[in-house]
């Protein structure tokens, strides 16, 4: 429940006046320009224009879904900067892509019927700049699919952007392009209330690996464990690929550990044999796709893996290619990776061709030469710890 605000009615969508508005039984509602309904809405309920009210707004709230005029990844402001993937937002419009970027110039006709009121939702959800949101529910990116989340039940929920949901989702109206979700009845495959209390992944403290992963054979002197940043360095066809597939392969076999693949700037031959490799989560898809849209499928993967994190879990993202990534991107996706004092750990390898700054970053390197041989191997982390 919270207090009518003059401020915060003029940011809601007309759907949450109307039902304010029902609410309050003003009469007339649905006629009014939206200035003379929140006139209407503070007069009925008694308030102050610009402190508010002692009038509630009732809890579910349902909205209707934006016509995809903002959408982008987007952490809680409450947040640090760091977490949010509209951060640096200075370096361009690639930091915020739009739903039209991701899904086309053309789409297809919504279908009335595709999810039903009944129909479970199941995905990721993205959280946009406004404060609402989207479940994803195709791996790849943005979809017709993919189901609005209102800003109420992200705020009572305690969302954040990463977190898997589940819930009822009925049908898109009348000039809305998503279905929207009814309620949150799961996150992170527990009961959405009472929300769950966990830290926020930047208030973790950031240690050196100390429990190391398993590795190809290639790799075995090249010391990395839970929570290195791993640079795979090399020219085209040294066989970056072919290890990340290995080291794919090696990691997925241990439960323990959530591993994520994010394609970016693949060949689309290559997203289709990583798509058919068994037990692996691919993410993001090939070159033909926008930065922007590569971009925000590579951060919201990460902002997933740090839910997993600061719940005390242990999380592995693979990247193929960082340097197909904006500048920003890459630092901040690259950067995540860490050990942590309170016990989860992100694990970032990623493949990143010339990109030599990603060397600096990283905890362990290794440099391919042409053919596929190790050049060299190296580490950062406490190797003499690694267990």
């Amino acid at each position: 429940m919270s207090v009518l605000n003059r401020n915060e009615l003029a940011d809601s969508p007309l759907a949450d006046l109307h039902q304010i508005a029902a609410e309050l039984g003003v009469e007339g509602y649905r006629a009014m320009r939206k200035d003379d309904l929140i006139a209407a809405i503070l007069g009925a309920a008694g308030g102050d224009s610009e402190a508010g009210s002692a009038a509630a707004v009732p809890e579910e709230v349902e909205e209707e879904a934006p016509d995809d005029t903002s959408e982008g990844t987007s952490e809680d402001t409450s947040e640090d900067t760091s977490e949010g993937t509209s951060e640096d937002t200075s370096e361009g419009t690639s930091e915020g892509t739009s739903e039209d970027a991701a899904v086309g110039e053309e789409e297809p006709e919504v279908v009335e019927d595709e999810i039903s009121d009944d129909e479970i939702a199941t995905g990721v959800l993205d959280v946009l700049a406004n404060g609402s949101g989207f479940v994803r529910v195709d791996p790849a990116g943005q979809s017709r699919a993919d189901v609005y989340v209102s800003p109420a039940q992200i705020r009572r929920c305690e969302l954040r952007a990463g977190d898997e949901l589940s819930g009822p989702a009925r049908s898109p109206r009348r000039n809305e392009r998503h279905p929207s979700l009814v309620r949150v009845e799961a996150v992170n495959g527990a009961a959405a209330e009472p929300a769950e209390e966990r830290p926020w992944f930047a208030d973790l403290t950031p240690v050196f690996p100390s429990s190391k992963l398993n590795a190809p054979k290639a790799l075995k002197d090249v010391p990395f464990g839970r929570g290195s940043r791993v640079a795979i360095a090399g020219p085209p066809g040294a066989g970056a690929t072919t290890l990340l597939r290995e080291l794919a392969t090696e990691l997925s076999g241990n439960e323990e550990l959530g591993v994520q693949v994010v394609l970016a700037g693949a060949l689309p031959e290559e997203v289709t044999e990583w798509r058919r490799s068994d037990g692996l989560e691919v993410t993001g898809g090939s070159f033909d796709r926008s930065p922007d849209a590569q971009a925000q499928a590579a951060e919201l993967a990460v902002e997933r893996a740090k839910r997993r994190v600061e719940r005390g879990g242990h999380a592995v993202v693979l990247i193929d290619s960082l340097e197909a990534l904006p500048a920003g991107a890459r630092r901040r996706i690259f950067g995540a990776g860490r050990a942590t004092e309170e016990g989860g750990t992100l694990t970032v390898i990623a493949a990143v061709g010339g990109e030599l700054e990603a060397l600096r970053w990283a905890t362990s390197r290794v440099v391919l030469e042409p053919g596929g041989k190790l050049s060299s191997g190296s580490g950062t982390v406490r190797a003499d710890a690694l267990s």
